[in-house]
């Protein structure tokens, strides 16, 4: 008979976030797949727990799926842990999933700690309509195309990012959404944990150099009542007052909550009327 995989959720931070059962399957497999071995024996020392570990991860896992695979289909039971929380979520974990299924091998989940709930928990928003779409895109261009679907979706939507991209991606959310309600999760779960919450408009300013680990909850605001007319309007009072473009839409945007990027693009100045005309220029991020 073939083996067991066990998808095995560890704590996020805080290493007695485990439930018993997951210790006792850690216990019992023949081997842990994990996402860094090394992370893994901080808990498996914590515990007293000596089942042989093995690497797996995005950096080896075309080469070690086939052999995870054949153990399994021989009896053995393999747990598979990431670097904290629930596996195959935004880790290599679907990769041996869907092989171990495939092969028709036995998936059971073994469900704890997550950094999606634990953040969703204490951000206190109404309704049941949450959207969890992982890290943040890469690419800034691609970034606020993201952030515009968010905006145009209306749904609360959790995000990850890493330490050293978050700074650019709060620069990017205050842009994209300055009217945007966020519930940050800085470190959930660890000593300095820390959730922080405010506009968008303000995140760059409460996080000046962004440490550790990020979670953040963006609730959009409403869609807007100003038409794009009232906006060129308003646009083309600020150019009278002698605002540049730049000052002129950062304010407007805040007052309309709509995205700057957005209402930079509706600004065409003729310079001898210092009209706006309110048809939407295409608008290309770096």
């Amino acid at each position: 008979m073939p083996g067991t995989l066990f998808i095995v959720a560890t704590p996020i931070g805080n290493l007695e976030d485990v439930t018993l059962r997951a210790l006792r399957v850690l216990r019992e497999v023949d081997l842990i797949a994990a996402e860094s071995t090394s992370v893994a024996a901080k808990l498996l020392r914590r515990y007293e727990i000596g089942t042989p570990t093995t690497a797996y991860n995005d950096r080896n896992r075309e080469r070690k799926t086939a052999g995870l695979i054949a153990r399994l289909a021989g009896g053995e039971s393999i747990a598979l842990v990431s670097d904290a929380g629930t596996p195959g979520v935004s880790d290599p974990g679907r990769a041996l999933v869907n092989s171990a299924v495939e092969a028709g091998i036995a998936v059971t989940p073994i469900p704890g700690a997550a950094t999606p709930t634990a953040l969703w928990s204490v951000a206190g928003i109404a309704g049941a309509d949450v959207r969890f779409a992982g890290f943040l895109p890469k690419r800034r261009g691609e970034r606020m195309r993201f952030l515009a679907g968010v905006a145009e979706s209306g749904l609360p939507t959790i995000v990850f990012e890493s330490p050293h991209r978050v700074g650019d991606a709060l620069e990017d959310l205050a842009e994209a959404l300055p009217g945007a309600r966020l519930v940050i999760g800085r470190e959930l779960t660890k000593l300095h944990e820390q959730v922080w919450r405010g506009p968008a408009a303000a995140a760059p300013a409460a996080f000046p150099e962004p440490r550790g680990e990020f979670a953040i909850l963006i609730v959009p605001a409403p869609a807007s009542e100003w038409s794009n007319a009232e906006i060129a309007e308003a646009l083309s009072a600020a150019a009278d007052a002698g605002s540049s473009r730049s000052e002129a839409a950062k304010s407007v945007a805040r007052a309309a909550g709509r995205p700057r990027s957005e209402v930079y693009a509706l600004w065409r100045v003729d310079p001898a009327s210092r009209q706006c005309d309110a048809t939407p220029a295409e608008e290309q991020f770096p």
